[in-house]
């Protein structure tokens, strides 16, 4: 008996059903060999860390004098001119023809012209005129930042990197190639940074990066650069 030709739609469901099995085939290959690598890389990672440490970045701490800067927000009430008002205690730290930074603390933006001894009765602070190195739209706010303390022989290090647990403070510090949690004592805290006393010295290596995956007593490879 003469078979029969097959129609155009049985055709196209074999087409279909080949392409198909086609791509399945791909999907648990491509599968298999990304399970594969990533049991590779982990593999490489333990072996790694056994052999050279945990990779972390680091800073060597010392000691020196640290400024403390106030930030001051004035406004503008003439073209060379600001005001604005302060606390009794930074009114205390001021003096007249004391320089007045912008906010990189880099560069004068002016200084102190005068520091009212009376209180403002509408904010309750002190009034301090600011004379400005460069002109400025008469009711332009701006801030700017005046040194009122210093931080004698001092520790200091970024915020980022001081962890905590509770109402203490830790740093990661590297001791003879393995990581130490450390508790610190906190002296002070601002924009420069975290001034730290007791659990650190003067030429301590502190960890900046990479303390997430360390353990105490971990040995750490010091590397260059960002992780």
């Amino acid at each position: 008996m003469e078979a029969k030709p097959l129609s155009k739609s049985n055709r196209k469901a074999k087409v279909y059903a080949g392409v198909v099995f086609f791509f399945l085939v791909c999907v648990f290959i491509r599968a298999g060999l990304v399970q594969r690598d990533r049991g590779r890389t982990i593999v490489s990672l333990v072996e790694e860390w056994s052999r050279k440490g945990k990779p972390v970045t680091v800073e060597t701490i010392k000691a020196k004098d640290v400024p403390v800067y106030t930030k001051l927000t004035v406004r503008s009430v003439s073209a060379e001119k600001a005001s604005g008002f302060v606390t009794g205690d930074i009114k205390e730290k001021l003096r007249e023809g004391q320089g007045v930074f912008c906010p990189d603390k880099a560069i004068p933006c002016g200084a102190i012209k005068s520091i009212g001894g009376e209180l403002d009765p509408d904010t309750g602070m002190f009034p301090v005129e600011i004379k400005l190195e460069s002109a400025r739209s008469p009711g332009e706010l701006a801030v700017f930042f005046v040194q009122t303390s210093t931080l004698t022989n001092a520790l200091v290090v970024p915020n980022e990197v001081l962890d905590y647990s509770g109402d203490d403070f830790f740093l990661w510090k590297v001791v003879d190639s393995k990581a130490r949690k450390v508790k610190v004592e906190i002296v002070s805290r601002n924009g420069y940074g975290v001034a730290v006393g007791e659990g650190v010295e003067s030429g301590d290596v502190i960890v900046l990066n990479g303390r997430s995956a360390l353990a105490d007593g971990d040995k750490v490879n010091i590397i260059k650069g960002a992780l």
